[in-house]
């Protein structure tokens, strides 16, 4: 029997949250992403069953990605995601258990 190896050579992305950055003074100076992984990933096509989930959620659909399941994976609600720089919020997450991946569904931040 051969193995499958799956593959996920689009590239790393980091995922974790924001926070508020603070001066000495206490006083708010922006937000600061904290990076609390990474994941390599494989960038998929979106279907248009896709578009109207993120639709029906008054979201938008900007990029569908897939990585394999962290070990220690629990959730990814309140996320967020970099991928090439571009900071995205993870609109939702299907786990396929069987296959050990994750299905993230981005959505640009600002956009």
């Amino acid at each position: 029997m051969k193995s499958i190896r799956k593959t996920y050579n689009d590239g790393y992305l980091q995922y974790g949250q924001t926070e508020t950055g603070r001066s000495e003074t206490g006083k708010r100076i922006g937000n600061v992403f904290v990076e609390e992984g990474r994941l390599a990933y494989s960038e998929q096509s979106c279907r248009e069953q896709d578009y109207q989930m993120a639709d029906v959620m008054s979201r938008s659909l900007d990029m569908k990605v897939k990585t394999p399941l962290p070990p220690n994976y629990r959730s990814f609600s309140r996320k967020r995601v970099k991928v090439s720089g571009v900071t995205f919020d993870v609109i939702k997450v299907d786990a396929d258990r069987s296959n050990d991946e994750l299905y993230l569904y981005l959505q640009e931040v600002g956009s």
